[in-house]
């Protein structure tokens, strides 16, 4: 029996979700918008003429790997149901731990008396990230992500806006300010 279409969206909105995380933490634009000259680019391009706009190729990028990702669930086995549950839960996990992991070293990094260059790689987040992420998924048994399965198709977009909120802050509380006045 394959996948259904139902079975498909939560893959689809975890996959946007996470993907998005990463294409903008590593700027994974497929295209990019130049206003000043009305110009539009292959990949992330640096600014010309103004500044340069990587949303919209962020948002491709994006939407074309969950849609991949969409897809392939459709074309699971209802027997692996419990391993694509479980893959989606280590994905997320992986993507928030990254985030954490980067920031804590970040932190570490400004805050050492001796020169830990190393720390401001991202392959220490990344590294760092997955060795938690293993060792989270150890105690996550199958049976936990088919309880809770419906309802990461909401928690991980808000959680990951939540990320996003808190990382971009400097020019939320600021444009708050000014709506407010």
């Amino acid at each position: 029996m394959i996948m259904t279409l139902d079975r498909a969206f939560p893959v689809f909105s975890v996959a946007f979700a996470v993907l998005y995380l990463l294409a903008t933490y590593f700027n994974l634009a497929l295209i990019t918008y130049h206003p000043a000259i009305k110009e539009l680019q292959f990949l992330a391009q640096p600014p010309k003429a103004g500044p340069a706009m990587y949303w919209y190729g962020w948002i491709l990028t994006t939407a074309i790997g969950a849609s991949v990702a969409g897809a392939v669930a459709t074309f699971v086995p209802d027997r692996c149901d419990r391993w694509v549950q479980w893959a989606i839960l280590f994905a997320y996990v992986y993507a928030v731990l990254f985030v954490i992991v980067h920031y804590l070293a970040l932190l570490i990094y400004d805050q050492a008396t001796i020169e830990l260059e190393f720390l401001k790689h991202p392959a220490t987040s990344a590294t760092g990230a997955l060795l938690a992420a293993v060792i989270a998924s150890i105690f996550f048994p199958i049976q936990w992500t088919q309880q809770v399965w419906s309802g990461w198709t909401g928690v991980i977009p808000l959680s990951v806006m939540l990320v996003f909120v808190y990382l971009l802050r400097g020019w939320f509380i600021p444009s708050v300010g000014l709506i407010l006045r």
